[in-house]
């Protein structure tokens, strides 16, 4: 079956054509078919397959897409517009899975091992310690059936590995979260990407979006201070050009692009917020994302994981 999703392109950074192009291009080459929510004036001419949904007076391009999802016209939803506005739409419009508390948001960050998932990354900034008790369901629901990992392992981000570490959410998450078989323990910042094989990591939206953000810039910072060492001397010169297709695959790995699209679980809908900087090329990689969670049916899953 072909996945209908949506695809917001109004609200971020990039003007509407441009997301609408990097979708187009995805619907190209995957076998999806695309709606976009947005303003047809603003928007390239599209082929007469791709359904408009246009924003009217009152109700934002998230709030018509959301509504269009809970109306069962499409299996997903994609934004790269306010991450706020679009959990507000989506709790309201489609409301949360039996016995959750508060959805999260479920970033994907670059490690040494593969990939990690990172929950909460900015759905809910001050959580209760049993919001992270459910981020680990979700998460670990999410790495199995979306990312394959058949026994993902669970940690909690903190300051320190030893379990008295941290504020007081964190030390009562500790609590919770250690009767698990799949717990790891407290994980550092520095442990996600590199020493310890963590799949999912929870924490409160807060300190996540800190993460991630400090993630991001830190990626920019050190693919900018390569390409200028490496055009220096003509040693480095050299040196660069036999190694450019391992420094192509490196900054293949660490730009943003490559893992854009977080899925907001605990929802009653697939719905997913891109990073608002995103252009073509992201909004491409997004739908890429988009379309595999669409391929693992995933929410009757997420629904299980927290039956009691």
């Amino acid at each position: 079956m072909r996945p209908r999703i949506i695809v917001d392109v109004m609200g971020a950074d990039r003007p509407p054509g441009e997301l609408a192009a990097g979708a187009l291009r995805a619907a190209e080459r995957l076998p999806i078919t695309l709606l976009l929510a947005g303003l047809r004036r603003e928007l390239p001419p599209l082929p007469p397959e791709v359904e408009v949904l246009e924003p009217t007076e009152g109700r934002s391009s998230i709030e018509v897409g959301i509504a269009a999802l809970a109306a069962g016209q499409a299996e997903a939803f994609l934004s790269p517009g306010s991450t706020g506005a679009v959990v507000r739409a989506a709790v309201l419009g489609l409301g949360r899975l039996p016995g959750l508390l508060r959805p999260g948001l479920c970033a994907s960050l670059p490690s040494l091992s593969g990939e990690a998932l990172l929950i909460d990354a900015g759905a809910t900034a001050d959580p209760k310690p049993a919001y992270l008790l459910q981020y680990a369901d979700l998460g670990v629901a999410y790495a199995r059936e979306v990312l394959g990992i058949p026994s993902p392992a669970v940690g909690l981000l903190n300051i320190g590995e030893e379990p008295g570490k941290g504020d007081r959410v964190a030390r009562a998450a500790h609590d919770l979260l250690a009767a698990r078989k799949d717990f790891v323990g407290n994980v550092e910042p520095h442990e996600i990407l590199t020493e310890r094989p963590v799949d999912v990591v929870v924490t409160g939206g807060f300190s996540g979006n800190l993460l991630l953000k400090a993630l991001e810039g830190g990626a920019e910072a050190v693919l900018a201070a390569t390409r200028s060492a490496l055009r220096g001397s003509l040693r480095a010169r050299l040196g660069a050009l036999l190694a450019r297709p391992a420094l192509r695959e490196v900054a293949r790995r660490l730009r943003y692009e490559e893992h854009n699209a977080a899925p907001l679980l605990g929802v009653r809908g697939l719905v997913l917020v891109a990073h608002g900087r995103s252009d073509a090329r992201a909004m491409e990689g997004a739908l890429r994302r988009t379309h595999r969670a669409c391929q693992a049916k995933v929410l009757p899953k997420l629904a299980a994981s927290l039956a009691p």
